[in-house]
This record gives C-alpha cells, structure tokens and sequence, in this order.
C-alpha cells in the first residue's frame, strides 16, 4: 500500500508540475518520506490547504488515500512554487 501510495503521488506531482524531481517520494521506502520542503513551505500547506506535515518537511505517507492524493500533491506543487 506505502508504494502504491507513493506512485499515486508521484504521478499527481508529476501530472501538475515537470519542474520538481519525484525521487524523494518514489526512492524512499516505509511509511514517511522526507520532502524538503521548509518550516514556511509546511505552514504554507498546513494553512492554506489544511495539509499536515512536521515542521521538518516529513510526511507521513501512510495518511495518503486515494481520495486525498490529488490534494496533496497540489498543495505540495504550490508550497514549492514549481
């Protein structure tokens, strides 16, 4: 399911965005992934899309479903401003 879930995010990433390099999702393994993304770029999606990462940029990928994916991704894709 974890790599399921991380194709499903790759591909939404992917499909908005050519610009931002999907390894960090699909080369990591278990159930986080670490983003990269900033303490501002996390606030960012936490407040604008109600999105919930640490402020470390980490992930929990086992929260991602097929129905929450597509909005995931798209608050990534803006909070990195690709």
């Amino acid at each position: 399911r974890m790599k399921a879930m991380r194709e499903a995010l790759a591909a939404e990433v992917k499909k908005l965005s050519n610009e931002i390099d999907v390894g960090f999702i699909t080369q990591q393994r278990g159930m986080f992934s670490y983003t990269g993304l900033s303490k501002a770029q996390v606030v960012q999606m936490r407040d604008t899309d109600g999105v919930y990462l640490v402020e470390s940029g980490r992930m929990c990928v086992a929260g991602l479903t097929e129905n929450n994916v597509a909005a995931v991704a798209k608050s990534l894709v803006a909070a990195r401003g690709a």
